[in-house]
């Protein structure tokens, strides 16, 4: 997630390389289910990103160019083709709808999985299913920077959704808002919340 600049935001807007990918994209609306055995996890995601830069500069009447809803459509393509994408889609004013749906192994030489990037250990994720060195399994959102954070805050972009993670295995630390057996769940009402779980898996 980008930090907006104090000096205003200027459009066109670049899109050289995806926006997804490149962390411009802010998850406005995030839900998430997970499913974790051991190091196999099942995860089911959807939600709406939205281009923080694009949403202040209609709040503040800039004018868009003409081609950018067009720019911004033409990022469905190329967030397609990454895995477990089911659905990207541009629904206009700077934001896009997503879900996706992914399942596998977190391994000793692939040791993380993140979402929507899916790249280990990306900046750009915004969750994150990692397997420690000692074996533990953490799953976590990462924290907003606070320059970001303040920026988000100043132009009312919501932050909204649930995750639900159900594991098997022992909990060694968690934050969730509900706990009801082995399944956690958050709820998301600012950008400062944030989801953490650390697990035993009970494998070696």
């Amino acid at each position: 997630m980008i930090a907006l600049g104090r000096a205003g935001i200027r459009l066109p807007i670049i899109l050289g390389t995806a926006a997804l990918l490149s962390g411009c994209l802010a998850p406005e609306e995030f839900n998430a289910t997970i499913d974790l055995s051991g190091y196999s996890y099942s995860v089911e995601l959807d939600g709406r990103l939205a281009d923080p830069r694009y949403v202040k500069a209609l709040q503040d009447g800039q004018e868009i160019p003409p081609d950018a809803d067009e720019k911004m459509k033409g990022q469905e393509a190329l967030a397609a083709t990454m895995p477990g994408m089911e659905r990207f889609v541009y629904v206009g004013e700077g934001r896009f709808d997503l879900a996706m749906s992914l399942e596998g192994e977190l391994t000793e030489s692939n040791p993380a999985i993140g979402f929507p990037a899916t790249k280990s250990r990306s900046g750009n994720n915004f969750l994150t299913i990692e397997r420690q060195d000692d074996g533990s399994v953490v799953i976590s959102t990462p924290l907003v920077p606070k320059q970001a954070l303040a920026d988000l805050n100043s132009i009312g972009l919501p932050a909204t959704g649930t995750v639900t993670v159900t594991v098997k295995g022992t909990v060694l630390e968690q934050n969730a808002d509900e706990e009801a057996g082995q399944t956690y769940s958050w709820h998301r009402k600012s950008w400062e919340d944030r989801v953490y779980l650390k697990l035993d898996p009970g494998e070696s």
